[in-house]
């Protein structure tokens, strides 16, 4: 006696879900990366910003933002991909 349920089964039914884990393992990394070049940017430009900020003399908005001259070249003189 067969099961009827096997016989429905075949090795194509579960093979999409195997290939396309690689797949969703891939964007997963893309966007990642994506996200980690953003950031990276947009840490950049805020160092080069506060840097200028910072040589102008700007005292006013430096104490606005609650930092020292001497912090804010100090942060501006750290690497973009250090957080």
């Amino acid at each position: 006696m067969s099961n009827p349920i096997a016989l429905r089964l075949s090795s194509s039914d579960a093979a999409p879900s195997a290939r396309s884990r690689p797949k969703a393992r891939l964007n997963g990394l893309i966007a990642g990366s994506r996200l980690t070049v953003a950031r990276w940017f947009a840490r950049s430009r805020q160092r080069r910003v506060l840097r200028e900020i910072a040589e102008r003399n700007d005292f006013h908005l430096l104490k606005d933002i609650g930092v020292s001259q001497e912090e804010a070249l100090r942060e501006a003189d750290r690497h973009f991909w250090r957080g």
